[in-house]
């Protein structure tokens, strides 16, 4: 399936970050980090699927606040410092795709 070039370098920032996320979990039996998992395949076959900006965000939030909700989870699936790191990501992200031209 080929990736709408204006799609593509959030496409390939995904597969990284999905790289980057998996190396970074501690515990991947947790329901969190199985959550994130799906959510971050859901996100890149939404953008292989050419959904319109709002669905992309919407993944996004979703993705981002589990990551807010890990943050203040004392028994985390990730350590403190890389849940920061990955909310902050994520929320860099979402801005980015609300400046896409097909974003309304």
């Amino acid at each position: 399936m080929s990736i709408d070039p204006k799609y593509q370098p959030l496409y390939n920032q995904i597969k990284q970050l999905r790289f980057q996320v998996h190396d970074a979990i501690d515990d991947h039996n947790h329901p969190t980090a199985q959550f994130v998992k799906r959510e971050l395949q859901h996100l890149e076959d939404d953008i292989e699927m050419h959904k319109n900006p709002r669905d992309l965000e919407n993944r996004v939030k979703t993705i981002e606040h589990s990551f807010l909700e890990a943050r203040s989870n004392p028994s985390s699936f990730m350590s403190t410092p890389d849940v920061d790191h990955f909310h902050h990501t994520w929320e860099d992200m979402r801005q980015n795709i609300k400046r896409f031209d097909n974003y309304s």
